[in-house]
């Protein structure tokens, strides 16, 4: 896993789309790497992306923001490898609680954040607006 740079947006645009319902647009992945509080990696293979993670930090907490794995690659680790790796890095550096939002009907993501620890606290009425679904809200302690 290396620090995202603006290199990689082609790439990760590509992932995007084929990952989300609404994907995010190349302006707001450059502004999360211009963004002070924004960490933003991603993992290479064979020199392709294959995943990449997104994350804020403010004083004690994170949020994820944005997490995916190229489609070719799921289910093989990565996504978890991610996240343990960034939970850990976090943890070291005296972070507290991971918060993170995820779709209602998106059970494999959901059994990750659950093999990681993260519990579901809430619910986002509509959260996802152009589906109108719901956003499960999960959150883990790492203190």
């Amino acid at each position: 896993m290396r620090t995202m740079t603006e290199r990689d947006i082609p790439e990760i645009l590509e992932i995007e789309k084929r990952s989300f319902v609404s994907p995010w647009t190349r302006g707001m992945f450059t502004q999360t790497l211009e963004s002070p509080v924004a960490y933003n990696f991603v993992t290479v293979g064979r020199q392709k992306i294959l995943g990449y993670v997104i994350f804020y930090q403010a004083g004690l907490e994170m949020h994820i923001m944005n997490i995916a794995v190229h489609p070719d690659h799921r289910r093989q680790g990565i996504g978890s490898d991610m996240m343990q790796r960034i939970l850990e890095t976090s943890r070291i550096n005296s972070v507290e609680e991971c918060f993170l939002e995820v779709r209602e009907t998106n059970f494999p993501a959901q059994g990750l954040y659950e093999k990681l620890g993260f519990r579901n606290i809430g619910r986002r009425k509509g959260y996802y607006s152009e589906t109108s679904e719901d956003a499960i809200v999960m959150v883990l302690s790492l203190a």
